[in-house]
């Protein structure tokens, strides 16, 4: 096992202020091939992956404001543009979004995680290119009126929205992740 790739796994971090250039389409194909080797019981792949740019954003943007709108009557239009430009923290925001089927073996839960597993496999295929991302969600993406914004069916969870950029500061690792607190062996 590679020290190498340990430490790249230690040393990632999520940026949160980025800008352009986002990937590009060959970029976003290579990340994404190598992030559909997930783990994956039952071979399903059921993690689906969708890329906005440009104003393909501002899609994404309704759904805040439709969500904010929902949970505070007195808004106003007026307030419709400062939900709206959240989705354009980032020059590309992926969807990462899972395809639930039913199946004897693998419930529903485990397509989930796959697709979870898919969506981190995301983040450190961009970090391994030098592109920054944050994974991000929200009450405003888990809702049957996000569904309907997106054009996502019945089966379809959404995972995250992954923001993607060039990053334009370098954040610190995180120096203690707690695992000391967080791990037994049981050998008996």
């Amino acid at each position: 096992m590679s020290k190498d790739f340990l430490q790249f796994m230690r040393n990632r971090v999520s940026k949160n202020q980025l800008e352009a250039p986002a990937p590009s389409h060959d970029e976003w194909f290579e990340v994404l091939d190598a992030a559909s080797r997930a783990a994956d019981h039952g071979a399903l792949k059921p993690w689906r992956f969708r890329v906005y740019e440009g104003e393909g954003r501002r899609q994404l943007g309704e759904l805040y404001w439709q969500h904010a709108k929902k949970e505070v009557d007195s808004l106003t239009d007026e307030k419709a543009e400062s939900f709206i430009k959240k989705a354009y923290r980032a020059p590309a925001v992926l969807l990462v979004y899972a395809e639930l089927v039913d199946h004897p073996k693998v419930p529903e839960f485990e397509q989930l995680m796959a697709a979870s597993a898919a969506a981190q496999q995301v983040l450190l295929g961009l970090d391994a290119l030098g592109y920054g991302a944050m994974w991000r969600t929200g009450p405003a993406v888990f809702t049957n009126q996000a569904k309907a914004l997106l054009g996502l069916q019945a089966n379809h969870h959404v995972v995250g929205l992954i923001y993607a950029g060039t990053p334009t500061n370098t954040p610190q690792p995180v120096q203690d992740t707690g695992i000391t607190e967080r791990l037994s062996f049981i050998d008996k």
